[in-house]
């Protein structure tokens, strides 16, 4: 098969599978920036993947592994953690972080209506916090992360993660295990939920 004709049926196998799941799961999939929920962006190609790499270094080497990832300008954060989580074959983990961004997607759980309520900002915003996990679901590196935005009046805002395209840089410390986590899609929400 070649090279062009994997890509499109990648994106088709994304989309077909988006399409079948309830939105809650898709929004939280996109979250983590996996093909299942993104599949129409181009998932599975692997020019934007590494177009979001992060510069890293390894700070401390062991059982518990802690890198540095610095994000420039342009990149996006989710797809970023996605693609260094699968080069380096990452299964567990936490990670903070801080940094400037010019757009963003957050997002609320609405248990009511079992979705995820996005808002979407064009503006330049801090990142006064970023927080969250990394975990495995269905063998796939899965990241949980919510954020905390500093607006130029000084208000704030927060909520899920779902994208942010840094401007100038996000600067991530990710602390990563040898023994996998797991998630597991939970009945009542649909949403992939850790299983410890």
């Amino acid at each position: 098969m070649a090279a062009a004709d994997y890509q499109i049926d990648v994106r088709e196998q994304a989309m077909s599978i988006s399409e079948r799941l309830p939105i809650t799961r898709r929004c939280f999939f996109a979250a983590a920036g996996l093909g299942v929920a993104a599949g129409a962006a181009g998932a599975g190609e692997p020019a934007p993947a590494a177009k979001n790499l992060p510069k890293a270094e390894l700070l401390s080497d062991g059982d518990a592994k802690t890198y540095l990832l610095v994000f420039r300008t342009g990149q996006e954060v989710m797809k970023g953690l996605l693609a260094f989580a699968r080069k380096h074959k990452l299964t567990a983990g936490h990670l903070t972080g801080i940094g400037a961004i010019s757009d963003s997607v957050i997002g609320y759980f609405d248990p009511e209506k079992m979705t995820y309520l996005r808002t979407h900002d064009k503006g330049q915003a801090e990142v006064l916090s970023l927080t969250g996990n990394l975990a495995l679901h269905d063998d796939e590196p899965f990241f949980h992360v919510h954020v905390a935005l500093g607006e130029r009046d000084g208000a704030a805002r927060g909520g899920h993660l779902f994208e942010a395209t840094v401007r100038p840089t996000v600067e991530l410390v990710l602390t990563t295990y040898a023994k996998p986590v797991r998630r597991k899609t939970d009945p009542e929400t649909g949403l992939p939920l850790l299983d410890p």
